[in-house]
């Protein structure tokens, strides 16, 4: 037997995400519990682990005290992108203690598990069935000694050990949960149809772990653990404040650019709210084009449309988006609404902006991202995540938000909050006059600037947006007097709003 190990060593699972959540691992010699319902992912969160560390180099025991066969199990993991079969048994051995725990009981259960890590001289071991032996001891009594003996050969041995637990059956106090030195929790529930994993790590001695319920997904690549983004600090310097820059940036789109002071600010989020069909994802391809134009890097994030359709988009309209897609100067990146989980867009997105440095940012959809929230108040909360990495990484983005009515004067948004999120707010409207239907534009809100405030019809047109006239804001939209836009003089006698 080895010295017992340092308490403060840790080994990392390498599953994409978990450690994340684990303060960078378990403890080595330490015991864990992992525990969900069945189907839940707790066999082949377990097997991943192994294979993980024996791919690294270390050795792994898997112990069942289930009567499924060791074939059937192995038949099942050779599907995912994890599996090496080189690996079994010179470095991962798969042992059966089900016919041991049925004639002799715990005791030789634990015998056999001290006996296998020893000849395998294994650092992980992991005992897949926890339930069968609680079933198989005499007594509750007899139960926590045998949890309390595979911490004395896990700590002996320096050989992290996870029980893993089926939780199908309701029970009461659990002593083997106070005596083991973390419990990992998997959830799978139907949500609005959907079908989730979470995880949350509910003990974790030694560690800060990152606490609360994480989306968590298993595919042929195995388990991937999604922090909730809000949780994870991935700029280097939270303390650190965006920097003061005056420059504005324009849309490039006459009569615009002037009723918001030459362009958006700098590093400021804008929200371009409107019905569908009122030209935002329009407006936000002027905004990318015009900085593609003066050499800057863009992104454009959307979900619905597709990139080949923006790009066909854009090439009738005269822009620049193939060959600045070509030399890299522009990302587009596409995400299906269906099914999406929010963590995973979100990092995605910051993600983007980490390998891209953009100068602009267009989010097209922000119903995508809300379809993806599991509850109500994710989506602000989330939002406020990206708005504040966004800020001080110096990008200028624009979200498009979509409005319920196609007409009407009540603006309605589906997220409360939204304007604490948002430096600028770009209201676009159908409105219907003599007899046809027509759109509108309004400024309500620039951060630190003055803005026109009148309402301005625009046309979609085969070279774009252009504006147009102003209108009274009255909801027959009566035309004002036909002019073009405003000159500084007369702005200078339009009531203004600061923020």
């Amino acid at each position: 037997m080895t010295t017992t190990a340092e308490p403060t060593r840790r080994i990392a699972t390498r599953i994409p995400g978990l450690d994340t959540i684990l303060e960078g691992g378990l403890l080595t010699g330490g015991v864990y519990i992992i525990e969900g319902p069945p189907g839940v992912g707790k066999t082949t969160l377990g097997s991943h682990f192994c294979f993980n560390h024996a791919a690294a180099g270390g050795r792994a025991v898997y112990v069942t005290l289930l009567a499924e066969s060791h074939t059937r199990l192995l038949a099942h993991l050779k599907r995912m992108s994890f599996f090496d079969a080189s690996l079994v048994p010179e470095r991962l051995s798969y042992l059966s203690a089900f016919k041991v725990l049925e004639a002799d009981g715990l005791s030789a259960v634990l015998k056999l598990v001290r006996q296998a890590i020893g000849t395998h001289k294994a650092d992980i071991v992991v005992l897949d069935g926890l339930v069968s032996a609680e079933e198989a001891s005499p007594s509750p009594k007899e139960f926590k000694k045998f949890i309390h003996e595979l911490q004395v050969v896990a700590s002996m041995t320096g050989c992290t050990a996870l029980l893993l637990n089926s939780t199908e059956r309701p029970r009461g106090f659990r002593p083997e949960r106070t005596m083991v030195d973390g419990i990992i929790e998997m959830e799978d529930e139907i949500v609005r149809l959907r079908a989730i994993r979470r995880i949350s790590v509910r003990k974790m001695r030694g560690a800060s772990q990152v606490r609360g319920r994480h989306y968590m997904e298993i595919t042929d690549a195995g388990v991937r653990v999604m922090p909730r983004i809000e949780t994870v600090g991935l700029h280097a310097d939270v303390d650190a404040a965006p920097n003061a820059v005056t420059e504005r940036l324009p849309f490039d789109i006459a009569g615009l650019d002037d009723m918001i002071g030459g362009g958006l600010p700098h590093s400021s989020v804008t929200a371009m709210v409107g019905p569908s069909g009122s030209g935002k994802t329009l407006l936000g391809m002027h905004f990318l084009n015009a900085g593609l134009e003066r050499g800057e890097r863009c992104v454009y994030f959307g979900f619905f449309e597709r990139p080949a359709a923006l790009i066909e988009k854009s090439r009738r309209l005269g822009m620049g988006f193939e060959a600045a897609q070509a030399d890299g100067r522009l990302q587009i990146h596409w995400n299906r609404p269906v099914e999406g989980i929010i963590d995973e867009l979100a990092d995605r997105l910051i993600r983007d902006i980490i390998e891209q440095k953009p100068k602009r940012l267009v989010i097209d959809g922000l119903q995508g991202l809300q379809g993806a929230a599991d509850t109500t108040d994710r989506l602000r909360e989330v939002l406020s995540c990206v708005v504040d990495e966004l800020e001080l990484r110096g990008v200028t983005s624009i979200y498009t938000a979509e409005t319920p009515d196609l007409f009407g004067e009540n603006l309605q948004l589906s997220m409360l909050g939204m304007s604490a999120l948002t430096h600028n707010i770009l209201l676009v409207k159908h409105v219907e006059r003599e007899s046809r239907t027509r759109r509108s534009m309004t400024v309500l809100k620039v951060r630190d600037g003055e803005h026109d405030l009148s309402v301005r019809e625009f046309a979609i047109t085969n070279q774009g947006i252009q504006l147009g006239d102003a209108t009274s804001a009255d909801s027959g939209g009566t035309r004002s007097k036909s002019r073009e836009a405003p000159s500084r003089a007369e702005r200078s006698r339009t009531p203004r709003k600061r923020q």
